[in-house]
């Protein structure tokens, strides 16, 4: 095993070559980009186990880069620089607005996800209107979970944090807000609420530590994307090498259960409308006196 520098991270994996119907448009080496939404440590151990499934099945290389940050993801998808890319939703839309992405699959908890409104356990807060002129910590500013959701449905009801809390700030991640929390670095933190699950199951936080003050109504979130040179058949491939994991093998089990799945699904753009519209109505995705 092999790792790189300069922030990004690679796992380099034995070509096989095989026959196929593909084989002329599979690359040598598959490079998969996924979101710095978790430490590099844990984020290696969450997705080497479904490099090695898919480098076995496609009988390809795969090398999975951890970019430094959520911009650095897109800049690498829209520059080509990777193939695959795990994203949220809101990476997602603009990288299909600005590369074209092609949705591939999601796991089937992504079609209803939510968001999590933490406090540490002795805040005596019982609501977020009891938070006011208190601090709060987002995610990534490009977070769909971690930020853009989150605020979409504070501001349904009424709050727009940069006046409603004392300070705003993000913390890049989804752990790294968890922790602000547990630290009491600050008053109210919003994570992803399938990361805090884990994070509660593994250890890394103690149920002791934090408490869900609020959780979001669902959404749609994340989906591997494949660059649009690929062409249909091959799509259809590396589809099918997601979709046959299953639960009900162990080792699939295994694989499934580091990345929060019990399996999944095709996914398909217009899962992604309505949050494309609340980009749009936020001027997150098309900034003021940008054209469209």
């Amino acid at each position: 095993m092999i790792f790189g520098i300069l922030g990004i991270s690679t796992l380099y994996y034995p070509v096989v070559d095989i026959d196929s119907p593909s084989k002329k448009t599979l690359p040598a080496t598959l490079r998969v980009g996924v979101l710095p939404d978790e430490s590099g440590e844990r984020l290696r151990q969450r997705y080497e186990p479904l490099l090695d499934h898919l480098s076995e099945h496609l009988q390809i290389a795969c090398e999975l880069v951890i970019p430094a940050s959520y911009d650095e993801l897109l800049n690498l998808f829209n520059e080509r620089g990777i193939d695959l890319a795990y994203f949220g939703g809101y990476t997602y839309i603009k990288a299909r607005q600005q590369a074209s992405a092609i949705p591939l699959v999601m796991r089937r908890i992504d079609i209803r996800f939510t968001s999590y409104f933490l406090v540490a356990s002795d805040n005596s807060a019982e609501s977020l209107q009891d938070l006011r002129d208190k601090t709060i910590s987002f995610g990534s500013k490009l977070s769909t979970s971690g930020h853009l959701m989150p605020r979409f449905f504070l501001e349904q009801q009424n709050i727009v944090p940069e006046s409603f809390f004392n300070e705003v700030e993000y913390s890049g991640a989804h752990d790294k807000t968890a922790y602000r929390v547990r630290d009491r670095g600050v008053d109210i933190g919003v994570a992803n609420a399938a990361t805090v699950r884990s994070m509660l199951k593994d250890g890394r936080l103690d149920k002791d530590e934090i408490r869900i003050i609020w959780e979001t109504p669902p959404y749609a979130n994340y989906v591997w994307a494949l660059q649009p040179e690929f062409d249909e058949a091959t799509r259809s491939v590396m589809r099918d090498a997601f979709l046959v994991l299953t639960p009900e093998i162990d080792r699939h089990a295994a694989i499934l259960a580091e990345i929060n799945a019990k399996g999944f699904i095709p996914a398909d753009a217009d899962y992604f409308e309505d949050l494309e519209q609340i980009a749009i109505a936020t001027d997150r995705l098309f900034p003021p006196n940008r054209t469209q």
